[in-house]
């Protein structure tokens, strides 16, 4: 797997994506609770921190690595695999051979 271009996370939604697929349902409990999203743009991010008494974003604070979020991107990955493997066998399924 390469490392990916984009990545954006939402831990409130259980939302991960990976340039441009994303999935609801992922595994974020690794996240810090005052995380509220996490961009990827390549080779550096941002996570976006909350105040956790106001419920607002505090600050923004540059990453240099996903590291910290491998789980979450491990989930990620279970759950895409898992749809691109029932995708390809609804499409075969509904392959008609004609003799």
């Amino acid at each position: 797997m390469n490392l990916p271009m984009r990545v954006t996370i939402i831990p409130i939604d259980k939302f991960c994506a990976v340039d441009g697929v994303g999935f609801v349902g992922v595994d974020i409990t690794s996240i810090a609770i005052d995380v509220h999203a996490v961009q990827w743009f390549g080779t550096w991010g941002e996570q976006e921190i909350l105040d956790l008494k106001t419920g607002r974003i505090e600050r923004n604070e540059k990453i240099q690595s996903l590291d910290t979020y491998q789980s979450v991107l491990n989930s990620y990955w279970k759950i895409r695999t898992a749809h691109d493997v029932a995708e390809r066998e609804a499409i075969n399924e509904q392959t008609i051979i004609e003799v």
